[in-house]
This record gives structure tokens, sequence and C-alpha cells, in this order.
């Protein structure tokens, strides 16, 4: 305990008696240490690692301050250090035109729209769609196939986000552009469509696209109505977990694979899978930011992997992209097992089992047998799209930096308020709920495979209480009996209290 004294000469205050002596015991648990102070102390740590858990704060603070606190403020604590470092999720919609004014401005010639709605209490947002101009050039020496998805956003106000994904020369996601909505729909997508196709070339030059989606609500709508006629892929994934709750057996699994055969060689692209769910996967933790602060970390994401590309694009050795090369070095060893027949000029009959030919214009097997024959390098055959050249061209583009939000110029647009916050009944999800064929089983329980279910109810073997025939047909005990009583003993009763 210190004694102080307020001095008047110099203003300030002096120290006088000093008790050093503790007689009080520690508590691990103060009152006087709440979230807010908590929260300043955290701003670093979550600086440096934004998905660090409440278990890891409770335990940093029990090694440093030797208190306890309870999991409900290590979490209190860690909301606000987040809207200290990353800013509020409702601040950051008030300055959504002045991000879009900033991004047009050090990226000019992309394509940035803020969608509003005008209400009685202000202006409530509604969409925001991005497509770079370094995305729009580099779609021109791509493939004519993109892969369309949606994914939850896990913020404070929810909403889902739209992505498009192309496929580079190496055979590696591209993404072209993406778009924050507020529920997905035909309406939205018919949105994010129109701006797309406008971006990618106009209606005569999309009609040639493959489209590959997961069948997303309101999307096959949206494309017939915006792009129609035009190629569509479903990913197989997808497909097969809905056959699968109908046959359930791995032969049609095996089967599936064999759509390739179907495909068209035009998008020259073979792949069973969306090419947007690796784009998702990748923003999976950046989804739970607020608005800007997701918007800033897409558009970093895609700044620092196309300088990568760069850098790495310049140390490729040879013509050939190292994934195509690895894929047309696979097949040249399966020429081991073809044996080609030569019946005059370039035609063979190659003789063995029958496999599914390949989509993507790389030589298979059979072709590679066949030029191993008459001494032809296969790299000679490889189309343009899966060269050393294609893949420079691609990302030559640069995605420019933006300043600092203090940087920004102030645009003369109102407020926008954040979209109204849907309060959905249980504990909010924040992961995809898996299938029953993608649970990874447990080793280490016992399985209950042999055990015979016994009834709470009859007491037999075979069914639980849910499903016993007994337990139903038995009456209910609760309920309100007619009692009958004795008019005579009644009237007795009656008459002996009288007298």
């Amino acid at each position: 305990m210190a004694y102080c004294a307020y001095t008047e000469v110099i203003h300030t205050w002096q120290l006088r008696t000093i008790v050093d002596n503790h007689i009080c015991s520690r508590e691990h648990k103060l009152r006087l240490l709440n979230a807010k102070w908590l929260s300043k102390r955290l701003e670093k740590t979550v600086r440096e690692n934004p998905q660090v858990k409440g278990v890891e704060i409770r335990e940093k603070i029990s090694r440093k301050w030797n208190v306890g606190v309870s999991r409900c403020m290590a979490y209190r604590a860690k909301a606000i250090a987040s809207d200290h470092v990353d800013g509020s999720f409702k601040d950051q919609y008030i300055r959504i035109y002045d991000y879009a004014n900033e991004l047009l401005a050090r990226n000019p010639g992309s394509t940035v729209k803020v969608k509003v709605e005008e209400t009685v209490d202000g202006h409530i947002f509604k969409r925001f769609y991005t497509c770079l101009k370094a995305c729009k050039d580099i779609f021109v020496s791509c493939r004519p196939i993109i892969g369309l998805d949606g994914a939850f956003l896990k913020g404070k106000y929810g909403g889902e986000m739209l992505t498009t994904v192309g496929r580079d020369a190496n055979d590696q996601m591209l993404p072209l552009a993406y778009v924050v909505v507020e529920v997905e729909n035909k309406e939205t997508w018919r949105w994010f469509l129109e701006l797309l196709v406008e971006d990618l070339g106009g209606i005569e030059v999309a009609s040639s696209f493959t489209i590959m989606s997961d069948q997303q609500k309101g999307l096959l709508q949206a494309i017939q109505e915006v792009v129609p006629r035009v190629d569509q892929r479903f990913c197989v994934r997808h497909l097969y977990t809905n056959f699968r709750k109908q046959f359930p057996r791995k032969q049609l699994k095996r089967l599936m694979h064999w759509s390739r055969s179907r495909f068209s060689n035009k998008p020259q692209c073979d792949n069973l899978v969306n090419m947007s769910e690796a784009f998702n996967s990748v923003m999976l933790h950046t989804r739970s930011k607020p608005i800007v602060s997701m918007l800033e970390d897409i558009r970093l994401y895609l700044m620092k992997r196309r300088a990568t590309n760069r850098t790495k694009s310049h140390s490729l050795s040879g013509e050939i992209c190292p994934k195509i090369k690895t894929r047309l070095n696979k097949e040249s060893q399966l020429t081991k097992y073809w044996i080609p027949c030569w019946s005059g000029n370039k035609i063979f009959e190659v003789r063995h089992v029958s496999q599914a030919g390949s989509g993507t214009a790389i030589p298979c097997c059979h072709s590679l047998a066949a030029m191993k024959f008459l001494n032809i390098d296969a790299e000679d055959f490889i189309p343009c799209c899966f060269r050393k050249s294609t893949y420079e061209e691609i990302y030559s583009s640069i995605v420019y930096p933006i300043n600092g939000n203090n940087m920004w110029d102030i645009t003369t647009y109102v407020d926008v308020l954040p979209p109204p916050k849907r309060i959905l009944p249980g504990r909010p999800k924040k992961k995809r709920r898996l299938d029953q064929w993608e649970l990874v089983k447990d080793d280490r329980r016992m399985r209950k495979g042999g055990l015979k279910k016994r009834c709470g109810i009859c007491k037999e073997l075979g069914h639980n209480r849910k499903s016993c025939t007994k337990g139903k047909q038995a009456p209910n005990l609760n309920s309100q009996q007619p009692i009958q009583t004795n008019s005579s003993n009644q009237d007795e009763a009656v008459a002996q209290g009288n007298q």
C-alpha cells in the first residue's frame, strides 16, 4: 500500500509512505480484468496470428499474469482486438465507395461496381463486383473454359461470394472475377454473369466458352438467359454425392470417370472437379473478415500470386510448362504396353485394351506409341496454350498496389449501411457440413458392428426406444382418468360436517 500527497507548487504527486508487507493471498480470478483492457494487450497477437484460438489466449494470460479468464471473455477480447486491427464490420461499409474509387484509380481499366438499395433508413449495401484490368487482359491467352462457384461469408452480416476461375498454361487455377452478394439466387447470378460476359469480350466471345459449375441455386436458369446454348459441365464430385444416396457402391464412381470420353476438345481441358473449389478453400479464413479487409486480402492474394508466377515463368527450362511436361512423361511411360501397327502415311493401329482418350489435346499413350515408331518429337504436338510463352504472356500483366485507407480520397457518395443481419436459429456454422462418405473413420474407437440393440421399454433385442411398437401402444398413465365417487358416501360426509 502506498500513500501519496499532491504538491501544488510543482503540480505533481509525491510518495510519502509505503507499506510493503502483503497479507492478502493471490486471487486467480480478478474482476478488475475485463475484456476491454485485455483486448489492448492482444492486438499484437491478433495482428500476427488472426486465427489465434481462445484456448491459446487463456494459456497466454495464465502464463504472463498468473490469472484466469473465462472462455467468453477471451473471445470477447479477441473480437474487440480484431475490430481495432481489421476495422469494425459496420464502419467498413461506410468507406466502400472510397475503396472502389481507390481501386479504380490505381488499376485503370478495371471494372468495379457497387450496388446499394435506397430505403427509408438510408442506403443499404447489396453487391460489390470486381474484375481487375490484369485479369481481363490475360483471359485472351487462356483456354475457353471457366468455373463458377459460390461460398458463404462467415462474417457478422453474412452474404455470399461468387467467383470465376480459369486455367493457365500450367493447368493451375487463374482467378478472373469475384463478387459479394446478399444471397445466392437467379437474380444475383444473372447480375454477375452480365458483368462478367461484358468484361471477357461480349456475348459473341462468351458463347464459345465452356462453363463448369456445381448446379448452384438459380445458376442454370441465369446461364440460359445470359449466354444461351453455351456448353456446360458439372462437377463429378457433386454428381457422385447425389447418385451415391441411391447407388452406394463404388462401381458407379469408377464409371463416372468415363465421362471424359464425351468431353468436347474445344476447351482442351478434362477436369472433372470445379476449378473454383480450390480458390474458395484458399479464401477460407478471409471470408470471416469485414467487407473491405476481405476484398483487400483477395486483391493482395492475386497480386502476390501473379508476381510469384511471373518470376517462376522466367526460370522455366524448356518450352513446355512443368505440369504438362510431367503429364506427357507419364503418358510416355505407358507406351511400353502398346504395340503400334503401321498402316500407311501416319495411320496406325494400336493394339491393347481400350482406354478413354484425352480431351486436353496432349498426346495420349496411343499417339505417343505411333510417334516413337516414326521418331517424331511429341513436344512438337503440344498446343500453344500449354507452352512457356503463353505462361509468360498470362502473367505479364500486373495487379498494382493501392494506398492505405488513411490516404484514400473521400468520395461524395452517401454513407452505406450494412445489410440487415439474418439471425438463424442455433449456433452459427463455421465449417461445411460433410457427407457421410467424407467423414474420416476413427480407428481408436470401437465399432458398433456385432452389438445388438436392446429396447429400454420392452427389453427386447433388435430395436431401440424410438422404433418400439409396444411403447407406442402402451396406455398413457399421465392422462387424466374420470374419477367415480360414491354419492352416498359424499352425502354422508356432508351430513356429518353439518352436524
